[in-house]
Protein backbone atom coordinates (compact mmCIF):
# COMPACT_ATOMS: atom_id res chain seq x y z
CA UNK A 1 0.00 0.00 0.00
CA UNK A 2 1.42 3.33 -1.05
CA UNK A 3 1.99 5.82 1.76
CA UNK A 4 0.44 9.20 1.43
CA UNK A 5 2.75 12.18 1.42
CA UNK A 6 3.71 13.44 4.88
CA UNK A 7 2.10 16.80 4.32
CA UNK A 8 -1.38 15.33 3.73
CA UNK A 9 -1.75 14.85 7.49
CA UNK A 10 -1.77 18.57 7.87
CA UNK A 11 -4.87 18.86 5.73
CA UNK A 12 -6.85 16.08 7.36
CA UNK A 13 -9.88 17.57 9.11
CA UNK A 14 -9.99 17.12 12.86
CA UNK A 15 -12.77 14.90 14.17
CA UNK A 16 -13.11 17.10 17.26
CA UNK A 17 -15.51 20.02 16.97
CA UNK A 18 -13.67 23.34 16.71
CA UNK A 19 -14.88 26.39 18.57
CA UNK A 20 -13.75 29.49 16.74
CA UNK A 21 -12.80 32.26 19.10
CA UNK A 22 -12.85 35.83 17.86
CA UNK A 23 -9.36 36.87 16.89
CA UNK A 24 -7.99 39.56 19.15
CA UNK A 25 -6.61 42.64 17.41
CA UNK A 26 -2.85 42.88 17.44
CA UNK A 27 -0.64 45.94 17.89
CA UNK A 28 0.52 46.05 14.25
CA UNK A 29 1.71 49.43 13.02
CA UNK A 30 1.28 50.85 16.52
CA UNK A 31 4.40 48.87 17.47
CA UNK A 32 6.59 51.91 17.06
CA UNK A 33 4.51 54.02 19.46
CA UNK A 34 4.43 51.13 21.91
CA UNK A 35 8.20 50.78 21.62
CA UNK A 36 8.69 54.38 22.74
CA UNK A 37 6.53 53.78 25.82
CA UNK A 38 8.45 50.61 26.58
CA UNK A 39 11.74 52.45 26.29
CA UNK A 40 10.56 55.09 28.76
CA UNK A 41 9.37 52.45 31.22
CA UNK A 42 12.67 50.57 31.04
CA UNK A 43 14.63 53.80 31.48
CA UNK A 44 12.52 54.87 34.45
CA UNK A 45 13.01 51.52 36.17
CA UNK A 46 16.74 51.60 35.49
CA UNK A 47 16.98 55.12 36.90
CA UNK A 48 15.22 54.05 40.11
CA UNK A 49 17.69 51.28 40.95
CA UNK A 50 19.71 51.68 44.12
CA UNK A 51 22.94 52.10 42.16
CA UNK A 52 21.59 54.79 39.84
CA UNK A 53 19.83 56.70 42.62
CA UNK A 54 23.00 56.73 44.70
CA UNK A 55 24.93 57.98 41.69
CA UNK A 56 22.26 60.60 40.97
CA UNK A 57 22.34 61.96 44.51
CA UNK A 58 26.12 62.11 44.45
CA UNK A 59 25.90 64.09 41.22
CA UNK A 60 23.51 66.55 42.84
CA UNK A 61 25.69 66.91 45.91
CA UNK A 62 28.91 67.36 43.90
CA UNK A 63 27.58 69.52 41.08
CA UNK A 64 29.00 73.00 41.64
CA UNK A 65 26.97 74.26 38.70
CA UNK A 66 23.68 73.06 40.16
CA UNK A 67 24.49 74.58 43.54
CA UNK A 68 25.53 77.89 42.00
CA UNK A 69 22.73 78.30 39.47
CA UNK A 70 19.80 76.29 40.85
CA UNK A 71 19.97 75.70 44.61
CA UNK A 72 22.16 74.28 47.34
CA UNK A 73 19.09 72.83 49.11
CA UNK A 74 19.33 69.07 48.48
CA UNK A 75 15.72 68.37 49.44
CA UNK A 76 14.50 71.05 47.06
CA UNK A 77 16.54 69.51 44.22
CA UNK A 78 15.08 66.11 45.00
CA UNK A 79 11.57 67.57 44.85
CA UNK A 80 12.29 68.96 41.40
CA UNK A 81 13.54 65.52 40.39
CA UNK A 82 10.40 63.86 41.74
CA UNK A 83 8.22 66.29 39.80
CA UNK A 84 9.86 65.38 36.51
CA UNK A 85 9.69 61.65 37.20
CA UNK A 86 5.95 61.97 37.88
CA UNK A 87 5.50 63.89 34.63
CA UNK A 88 7.30 61.09 32.78
CA UNK A 89 5.06 58.49 34.40
CA UNK A 90 1.94 60.41 33.47
CA UNK A 91 3.16 60.81 29.88
CA UNK A 92 3.60 57.04 29.51
CA UNK A 93 0.27 56.40 31.25
CA UNK A 94 -1.56 58.59 28.74
CA UNK A 95 -0.10 56.58 25.86
CA UNK A 96 -1.07 53.31 27.57
CA UNK A 97 -4.60 54.59 28.16
CA UNK A 98 -4.99 55.25 24.43
CA UNK A 99 -3.87 51.70 23.71
CA UNK A 100 -6.28 50.37 26.31
CA UNK A 101 -9.27 51.72 24.41
CA UNK A 102 -8.38 49.41 21.51
CA UNK A 103 -8.35 46.30 23.68
CA UNK A 104 -11.12 43.74 23.33
CA UNK A 105 -11.46 43.47 27.10
CA UNK A 106 -13.45 46.46 28.42
CA UNK A 107 -11.55 46.42 31.73
CA UNK A 108 -8.76 48.31 29.94
CA UNK A 109 -11.03 51.03 28.56
CA UNK A 110 -10.97 53.27 31.65
CA UNK A 111 -7.30 53.96 32.26
CA UNK A 112 -7.42 57.65 31.39
CA UNK A 113 -7.03 59.25 34.80
CA UNK A 114 -5.60 56.54 37.02
CA UNK A 115 -2.12 58.11 36.96
CA UNK A 116 -3.18 61.77 36.95
CA UNK A 117 -1.83 62.06 40.51
CA UNK A 118 0.52 59.09 40.89
CA UNK A 119 1.30 59.89 44.53
CA UNK A 120 -2.39 59.59 45.41
CA UNK A 121 -2.63 56.00 44.19
CA UNK A 122 -3.43 54.25 47.44
CA UNK A 123 -2.65 50.80 48.76
CA UNK A 124 -5.73 49.38 47.04
CA UNK A 125 -3.71 49.11 43.86
CA UNK A 126 -0.69 47.37 45.39
CA UNK A 127 -2.00 44.02 44.09
CA UNK A 128 -1.19 45.26 40.59
CA UNK A 129 2.52 45.68 41.06
CA UNK A 130 5.00 42.97 40.11
CA UNK A 131 7.33 41.36 42.58
CA UNK A 132 10.83 42.76 42.36
CA UNK A 133 12.33 39.71 40.63
CA UNK A 134 9.38 39.43 38.29
CA UNK A 135 9.63 43.11 37.40
CA UNK A 136 13.28 42.64 36.51
CA UNK A 137 12.28 39.86 34.12
CA UNK A 138 9.51 41.99 32.66
CA UNK A 139 11.92 44.87 32.10
CA UNK A 140 14.28 42.55 30.26
CA UNK A 141 11.37 41.47 28.06
CA UNK A 142 10.39 45.11 27.51
CA UNK A 143 13.96 45.99 26.51
CA UNK A 144 14.02 43.06 24.11
CA UNK A 145 10.71 44.10 22.56
CA UNK A 146 11.95 47.68 22.17
CA UNK A 147 15.24 46.60 20.58
CA UNK A 148 13.54 44.21 18.15
CA UNK A 149 10.96 46.82 17.20
CA UNK A 150 13.70 49.36 16.56
CA UNK A 151 15.49 46.84 14.34
CA UNK A 152 12.20 46.09 12.58
CA UNK A 153 11.78 49.78 11.79
CA UNK A 154 15.26 49.95 10.30
CA UNK A 155 14.71 46.81 8.22
CA UNK A 156 11.38 48.15 6.97
CA UNK A 157 13.17 51.27 5.75
CA UNK A 158 15.70 49.09 3.93
CA UNK A 159 12.88 47.06 2.39
CA UNK A 160 11.14 50.23 1.26
CA UNK A 161 14.28 51.43 -0.50
CA UNK A 162 14.89 48.02 -2.12
CA UNK A 163 11.32 47.75 -3.38
CA UNK A 164 11.49 51.22 -4.89
CA UNK A 165 14.81 50.42 -6.55
CA UNK A 166 13.38 47.13 -7.88
CA UNK A 167 10.36 48.94 -9.27
CA UNK A 168 12.60 51.41 -11.10
CA UNK A 169 14.63 48.53 -12.53
CA UNK A 170 11.45 46.87 -13.80
CA UNK A 171 10.36 50.07 -15.50
CA UNK A 172 13.73 50.42 -17.20
CA UNK A 173 13.74 48.48 -20.48
CA UNK A 174 17.54 48.39 -20.54
CA UNK A 175 17.87 46.50 -17.25
CA UNK A 176 19.70 43.19 -17.58
CA UNK A 177 17.31 40.27 -16.83
CA UNK A 178 19.89 38.37 -14.79
CA UNK A 179 20.62 41.44 -12.69
CA UNK A 180 16.88 41.99 -12.26
CA UNK A 181 16.41 38.42 -11.09
CA UNK A 182 19.26 38.70 -8.57
CA UNK A 183 17.84 41.94 -7.21
CA UNK A 184 14.42 40.34 -6.89
CA UNK A 185 15.98 37.65 -4.69
CA UNK A 186 17.49 40.36 -2.53
CA UNK A 187 14.06 41.95 -2.09
CA UNK A 188 12.53 38.59 -1.17
CA UNK A 189 15.25 37.92 1.42
CA UNK A 190 14.65 41.32 2.95
CA UNK A 191 10.92 40.61 3.13
CA UNK A 192 11.67 37.36 4.95
CA UNK A 193 13.87 39.20 7.42
CA UNK A 194 11.10 41.72 8.08
CA UNK A 195 8.53 38.95 8.49
CA UNK A 196 10.78 37.15 10.95
CA UNK A 197 11.26 40.26 13.05
CA UNK A 198 7.53 40.91 13.08
CA UNK A 199 6.88 37.47 14.51
CA UNK A 200 9.09 38.10 17.54
CA UNK A 201 8.21 41.76 18.03
CA UNK A 202 5.31 43.64 19.56
CA UNK A 203 3.69 43.72 16.10
CA UNK A 204 1.85 40.39 16.49
CA UNK A 205 1.00 40.75 20.21
CA UNK A 206 -2.62 41.42 21.22
CA UNK A 207 -3.52 44.79 22.69
CA UNK A 208 -4.71 43.12 25.90
CA UNK A 209 -1.34 41.49 26.52
CA UNK A 210 0.71 44.65 25.89
CA UNK A 211 -1.59 46.96 27.85
CA UNK A 212 -1.57 44.61 30.81
CA UNK A 213 2.24 44.44 30.75
CA UNK A 214 2.61 48.22 30.62
CA UNK A 215 -0.05 49.02 33.22
CA UNK A 216 1.35 46.63 35.79
CA UNK A 217 4.85 47.95 35.10
CA UNK A 218 3.62 51.49 35.73
CA UNK A 219 2.05 50.53 39.05
CA UNK A 220 5.30 48.86 40.06
CA UNK A 221 7.27 51.98 39.13
CA UNK A 222 4.87 54.23 41.09
CA UNK A 223 5.31 52.20 44.26
CA UNK A 224 9.04 52.11 43.74
CA UNK A 225 9.06 55.90 43.45
CA UNK A 226 7.18 56.12 46.74
CA UNK A 227 9.81 53.94 48.35
CA UNK A 228 12.80 55.70 46.81
CA UNK A 229 11.57 59.18 47.75
CA UNK A 230 10.20 58.14 51.14
CA UNK A 231 6.60 59.03 50.28
CA UNK A 232 4.11 56.69 51.89
CA UNK A 233 0.67 57.97 52.87
CA UNK A 234 0.20 55.35 55.58
CA UNK A 235 1.52 51.98 56.61
CA UNK A 236 0.18 49.00 54.74
CA UNK A 237 0.07 45.31 55.62
CA UNK A 238 1.25 44.67 52.08
CA UNK A 239 4.20 47.06 52.28
CA UNK A 240 6.31 46.55 55.37
CA UNK A 241 8.96 49.22 55.91
CA UNK A 242 10.89 47.21 58.48
CA UNK A 243 14.60 47.28 57.96
CA UNK A 244 14.54 50.45 55.90
CA UNK A 245 16.99 53.22 56.48
CA UNK A 246 17.28 56.73 55.18
CA UNK A 247 20.57 57.65 53.58
CA UNK A 248 22.15 60.40 55.71
CA UNK A 249 19.05 62.56 55.79
CA UNK A 250 18.61 62.33 52.05
CA UNK A 251 15.40 61.48 50.24
CA UNK A 252 16.49 58.01 49.25
CA UNK A 253 15.16 54.89 50.95
CA UNK A 254 17.63 52.06 50.43
CA UNK A 255 17.13 48.60 49.00
CA UNK A 256 15.64 46.94 52.07
CA UNK A 257 12.54 49.10 51.93
CA UNK A 258 12.40 48.95 48.14
CA UNK A 259 12.52 45.17 48.12
CA UNK A 260 9.66 45.04 50.58
CA UNK A 261 7.79 47.67 48.64
CA UNK A 262 7.55 45.68 45.41
CA UNK A 263 7.37 42.20 46.87
CA UNK A 264 3.63 41.63 46.62
CA UNK A 265 2.32 39.42 43.85
CA UNK A 266 -1.01 40.68 42.42
CA UNK A 267 -3.91 38.36 43.15
CA UNK A 268 -4.89 37.06 39.74
CA UNK A 269 -8.39 36.14 40.83
CA UNK A 270 -9.07 39.75 41.81
CA UNK A 271 -7.78 41.36 38.63
CA UNK A 272 -11.06 41.73 36.76
CA UNK A 273 -12.87 42.82 39.92
CA UNK A 274 -10.38 45.60 40.64
CA UNK A 275 -10.20 46.71 37.03
CA UNK A 276 -13.97 47.09 36.90
CA UNK A 277 -13.61 49.84 39.48
CA UNK A 278 -10.98 51.76 37.49
CA UNK A 279 -13.52 54.12 35.99
CA UNK A 280 -14.98 55.13 39.36
CA UNK A 281 -11.52 55.52 40.87
CA UNK A 282 -10.45 57.66 37.93
CA UNK A 283 -13.40 60.03 38.26
CA UNK A 284 -12.80 60.43 41.99
CA UNK A 285 -9.12 61.09 41.36
CA UNK A 286 -9.88 63.71 38.71
CA UNK A 287 -12.49 65.45 40.88
CA UNK A 288 -10.13 65.69 43.83
CA UNK A 289 -8.94 68.92 42.20
CA UNK A 290 -5.32 68.99 43.34
CA UNK A 291 -2.54 66.88 44.79
CA UNK A 292 -2.66 66.75 48.57
CA UNK A 293 0.52 67.45 50.47
CA UNK A 294 2.43 64.30 51.36
CA UNK A 295 4.53 65.08 54.42
CA UNK A 296 5.66 61.52 55.15
CA UNK A 297 9.37 60.97 54.63
CA UNK A 298 11.94 63.63 53.86
CA UNK A 299 10.29 64.80 50.63
CA UNK A 300 7.08 66.78 50.69
CA UNK A 301 5.34 66.87 47.32
CA UNK A 302 2.78 69.61 46.89
CA UNK A 303 2.82 71.24 43.46
CA UNK A 304 5.16 72.77 40.93
CA UNK A 305 3.76 76.20 41.67
CA UNK A 306 4.75 75.93 45.35
CA UNK A 307 8.22 74.73 44.45
CA UNK A 308 9.00 77.45 41.98
CA UNK A 309 7.07 80.45 43.31
CA UNK A 310 10.07 81.92 45.15
CA UNK A 311 12.61 81.11 42.47
CA UNK A 312 14.10 83.81 40.30
CA UNK A 313 13.52 83.71 36.51
CA UNK A 314 15.08 80.56 35.05
CA UNK A 315 16.47 79.74 31.64
CA UNK A 316 13.70 77.19 31.14
CA UNK A 317 11.00 79.81 31.69
CA UNK A 318 12.79 82.18 29.31
CA UNK A 319 13.15 79.44 26.67
CA UNK A 320 16.92 79.96 26.62
CA UNK A 321 18.23 76.77 28.23
CA UNK A 322 18.99 74.90 25.01
CA UNK A 323 20.35 77.98 23.25
CA UNK A 324 22.71 78.83 26.11
CA UNK A 325 23.82 75.20 26.26
CA UNK A 326 24.94 75.49 22.64
CA UNK A 327 26.68 78.80 23.38
CA UNK A 328 28.60 77.31 26.33
CA UNK A 329 29.67 74.24 24.34
CA UNK A 330 30.80 76.46 21.46
CA UNK A 331 32.87 78.54 23.89
CA UNK A 332 34.28 75.33 25.35
CA UNK A 333 35.46 74.36 21.90
CA UNK A 334 37.05 77.75 21.24
CA UNK A 335 38.78 77.65 24.63
CA UNK A 336 40.85 74.68 23.47
CA UNK A 337 42.94 76.93 21.20
CA UNK A 338 41.82 80.53 21.88
CA UNK A 339 44.85 82.08 20.13
CA UNK A 340 43.80 80.39 16.87
CA UNK A 341 40.21 81.64 16.88
CA UNK A 342 39.45 82.76 13.33
CA UNK A 343 37.32 85.83 12.51
CA UNK A 344 34.48 83.58 11.32
CA UNK A 345 34.34 81.77 14.67
CA UNK A 346 34.34 85.07 16.57
CA UNK A 347 31.48 86.30 14.39
CA UNK A 348 29.53 83.08 14.89
CA UNK A 349 29.89 83.36 18.65
CA UNK A 350 28.89 87.01 18.65
CA UNK A 351 25.73 86.23 16.67
CA UNK A 352 24.81 83.51 19.17
CA UNK A 353 24.94 85.90 22.13
CA UNK A 354 21.74 87.48 23.39
CA UNK A 355 21.35 91.25 23.60
CA UNK A 356 21.79 91.25 27.38
CA UNK A 357 25.09 89.38 27.19
CA UNK A 358 26.34 91.64 24.39
CA UNK A 359 25.49 94.75 26.42
CA UNK A 360 27.06 93.28 29.55
CA UNK A 361 30.20 92.43 27.61
CA UNK A 362 30.50 95.99 26.25
CA UNK A 363 30.09 97.48 29.73
CA UNK A 364 32.74 95.19 31.22
CA UNK A 365 35.20 95.92 28.42
CA UNK A 366 34.63 99.64 28.89
CA UNK A 367 35.15 99.39 32.65
CA UNK A 368 38.39 97.48 32.09
CA UNK A 369 39.73 100.46 30.19
CA UNK A 370 42.92 100.24 28.15
CA UNK A 371 44.73 97.15 29.44
CA UNK A 372 48.07 95.82 28.33
CA UNK A 373 47.60 92.40 26.76
CA UNK A 374 50.37 90.66 28.66
CA UNK A 375 51.02 87.05 29.51
CA UNK A 376 49.87 87.60 33.11
CA UNK A 377 46.51 88.94 31.95
CA UNK A 378 46.09 85.99 29.63
CA UNK A 379 46.95 83.55 32.45
CA UNK A 380 44.43 85.17 34.76
CA UNK A 381 41.56 85.00 32.27
CA UNK A 382 42.54 81.56 31.03
CA UNK A 383 42.42 80.24 34.59
CA UNK A 384 39.04 81.87 35.16
CA UNK A 385 37.64 80.33 31.96
CA UNK A 386 38.89 76.91 32.97
CA UNK A 387 37.28 77.10 36.42
CA UNK A 388 33.97 78.36 35.04
CA UNK A 389 33.80 75.74 32.31
CA UNK A 390 34.58 73.03 34.84
CA UNK A 391 31.25 73.59 36.58
CA UNK A 392 29.16 75.14 33.81
CA UNK A 393 29.94 72.88 30.84
CA UNK A 394 28.53 69.68 32.44
CA UNK A 395 25.12 71.35 32.78
CA UNK A 396 25.27 72.41 29.14
CA UNK A 397 26.14 68.90 27.94
CA UNK A 398 23.33 67.43 30.04
CA UNK A 399 20.94 69.96 28.53
CA UNK A 400 21.86 68.81 25.02
CA UNK A 401 21.52 65.18 26.06
CA UNK A 402 18.14 65.78 27.70
CA UNK A 403 16.87 67.41 24.54
CA UNK A 404 18.28 64.68 22.32
CA UNK A 405 16.58 61.97 24.37
CA UNK A 406 13.23 63.56 23.61
CA UNK A 407 13.60 63.95 19.87
CA UNK A 408 11.38 61.45 18.08
CA UNK A 409 14.21 59.85 16.15
CA UNK A 410 16.19 59.32 19.36
CA UNK A 411 13.21 57.89 21.22
CA UNK A 412 12.71 55.32 18.50
CA UNK A 413 16.25 54.04 18.80
CA UNK A 414 17.55 51.83 21.58
CA UNK A 415 17.59 52.29 25.31
CA UNK A 416 19.59 54.87 27.15
CA UNK A 417 19.84 56.62 30.48
CA UNK A 418 17.72 59.38 31.89
CA UNK A 419 18.97 62.92 32.36
CA UNK A 420 16.72 64.97 34.61
CA UNK A 421 16.22 68.70 34.17
CA UNK A 422 17.60 69.41 37.63
CA UNK A 423 21.03 68.43 36.26
CA UNK A 424 20.74 70.75 33.26
CA UNK A 425 20.42 74.49 32.62
CA UNK A 426 16.61 74.35 32.72
CA UNK A 427 16.21 75.52 36.33
CA UNK A 428 19.32 77.70 36.25
CA UNK A 429 19.03 81.29 37.41
CA UNK A 430 18.97 83.34 34.21
CA UNK A 431 20.95 86.32 35.51
CA UNK A 432 23.68 84.21 37.12
CA UNK A 433 24.06 82.04 34.02
CA UNK A 434 24.30 85.05 31.72
CA UNK A 435 26.93 86.60 33.99
CA UNK A 436 28.97 83.38 33.79
CA UNK A 437 28.72 83.32 29.99
CA UNK A 438 29.78 86.97 29.86
CA UNK A 439 32.89 86.11 31.88
CA UNK A 440 33.69 83.30 29.45
CA UNK A 441 33.40 85.69 26.51
CA UNK A 442 35.64 88.17 28.34
CA UNK A 443 38.19 85.43 28.89
CA UNK A 444 38.19 84.44 25.22
CA UNK A 445 38.59 88.11 24.29
CA UNK A 446 41.72 88.64 26.39
CA UNK A 447 43.37 85.25 25.78
CA UNK A 448 42.81 85.31 22.02
CA UNK A 449 43.93 88.95 21.83
CA UNK A 450 47.15 88.11 23.65
CA UNK A 451 47.76 85.20 21.29
CA UNK A 452 47.21 87.40 18.24
CA UNK A 453 49.63 90.03 19.50
CA UNK A 454 52.31 87.37 20.05
CA UNK A 455 51.71 86.05 16.56
CA UNK A 456 52.07 89.57 15.16
CA UNK A 457 55.38 89.97 16.99
CA UNK A 458 56.59 86.71 15.57
CA UNK A 459 56.42 88.09 12.06
CA UNK A 460 58.90 90.82 12.97
CA UNK A 461 61.07 88.55 15.12
CA UNK A 462 60.22 90.14 18.46
CA UNK A 463 60.41 87.72 21.40
CA UNK A 464 58.10 85.06 20.00
CA UNK A 465 59.71 81.98 21.51
CA UNK A 466 59.88 83.00 25.16
CA UNK A 467 56.40 84.45 25.65
CA UNK A 468 54.47 82.22 23.28
CA UNK A 469 56.04 79.02 24.61
CA UNK A 470 55.09 80.08 28.11
CA UNK A 471 51.53 80.64 26.98
CA UNK A 472 51.35 77.20 25.36
CA UNK A 473 52.36 75.57 28.65
CA UNK A 474 49.38 77.17 30.37
CA UNK A 475 47.10 76.39 27.42
CA UNK A 476 47.68 72.67 27.95
CA UNK A 477 45.58 72.93 31.08
CA UNK A 478 42.62 73.90 28.94
CA UNK A 479 43.23 71.23 26.30
CA UNK A 480 41.58 68.54 28.40
CA UNK A 481 38.15 69.95 27.49
CA UNK A 482 36.38 67.67 25.06
CA UNK A 483 35.79 69.09 21.61
CA UNK A 484 32.09 68.46 21.14
CA UNK A 485 31.29 70.30 17.92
Amino acid sequence: MKESPWFTSIWKPSRKPTILEPKKPVIGIMSFEVSKSMTKIANLWQFLTDKQMTRFQDQLSNSVGTQKLVSDDHNYLMELSLLEILVNIKCVAQAVARLGKKSTDPIYHNLDHIFDNPMEIDDYWCRWEYKLKKMEKKVKKIKRFAAITSQLYEELEVLYELENAFKRMQENDNTDHLKLHEFEKKVMWQREDVAGLREISVWVRPYDYIVRLLVRSLFTIVYRVKGVFGILKRSSPHMSREGSDVRDGSCFARSNSISALVSINPFERDIKMSMSNLGDKAVKSRNSGHIKSLKTGCVSFDSKKRLLKDQKPTLGEAGLSLHYANVIIFIERLAISPHFICPEAREDLYQMLTTRIKNSFRVKIKNEGVKVYSRDVAYEWSSLMQKTLNWLAPLAHNMIKWHSERIFEKQRMGLGGIVLLVNTLHYADQVKCEDAITELVMGLHYVSRFGREINDKAFVGCGYDREFDGYLVHKCKIDRFDCVI
